[in-house]
């Protein structure tokens, strides 16, 4: 007979105990607007905040990259104008590698920070309509606007449709150091000694047109946040360091800032490595 393995009364009372989690960052803003019922999901150390259909708000705070810290407010850059006569410090995110993104940030280290953050929930709780997005939305067949997006940012992701495919990827890769052309599963692939870098997907999982691109879980929980219209992930590469991308719906700089992305994060990981655990996951 097996013998039960003996469990000190100890440890199993510490098993019974709920696992501790992460402290809330920016908890006053969820207290701010708890009136609504707010739902939170978390995004691999963001917050994010839905009312009902619609997020209004990411709270961050991480002790690496620390420059988009503060309250995400889910706006649209035709109401930057006007929501920044009343948050003079905000801008928009860093983290998608553009000028202007339509996501913008009340910056935590900005003097006004709890007062701006204390305003934008009021702003939330009387339902201004300069905050807030219906994740994933788009225009429909008939034309007309998606909830969350302006009728500017959407014809600009067509107007890329039949211009940005592999050649593009392609020429933006080899010019980044150590970047060969290659295949994976039968697709055109960039990889670095042999390392998959970007890839056009073969799955059947993924929407044909879509990149695969590597990328560390925080910076694809934060791109997904931002802008789920060109970001995606399937349950096949849930696991994977990578992110889906709509080809349809990027410019040529932000595939440079997401190879560039891309880029970092497999020759970091190749110098950590020794070479006899120098094993590659293929996607």
């Amino acid at each position: 007979m097996t013998k039960r393995k003996y469990v000190s009364p100890e440890a199993l009372d510490a098993s019974l105990l709920p696992k501790q989690r992460k402290p809330i960052p920016h908890a006053f803003v969820l207290d701010a607007i708890s009136a609504l019922s707010p739902c939170t999901r978390p995004m691999f150390g963001c917050l994010a905040i839905y009312v009902k259909d619609k997020i209004v708000l990411i709270l961050r705070d991480k002790p690496k990259r620390a420059a988009d810290n503060g309250v995400w407010l889910a706006t649209t850059q035709e109401h930057h104008q006007s929501l920044r006569r009343e948050f003079p410090n905000m801008r928009s995110i860093q983290v998608l590698g553009k000028r202007v993104t339509g996501w913008q940030v009340l910056p935590v280290d900005a003097p006004d920070f709890e007062s701006a953050a204390l305003r934008a929930c009021e702003l939330v709780l009387a339902g201004d309509p300069r905050i807030g997005k219906i994740p994933g939305a788009r225009t429909s067949k008939s034309g007309s606007k998606a909830a969350g997006k302006s009728s500017k940012q959407i014809k600009t992701s067509k107007k890329h449709g039949s211009t940005i495919n592999f050649d593009t990827v392609r020429k933006i890769g080899l010019a980044l150091p150590g970047v060969e052309e290659s295949t994976a599963y039968g697709s055109p692939a960039l990889k670095i000694h042999g390392k998959l870098l970007a890839c056009l997907s073969a799955h059947r999982s993924a929407e044909p047109g879509s990149l695969v691109v590597r990328v560390g879980f925080d910076d694809r929980a934060e791109l997904l946040a931002a802008a789920r219209d060109v970001y995606y992930v399937t349950d096949h590469y849930l696991n994977y360091t990578s992110v889906l991308v709509r080809l349809s719906r990027v410019t040529p700089v932000v595939l440079r800032d997401l190879l560039g992305m891309a880029h970092k994060l497999v020759t970091d990981d190749a110098a950590r490595r020794s070479p006899s655990r120098n094993r590659h996951k293929r996607i």
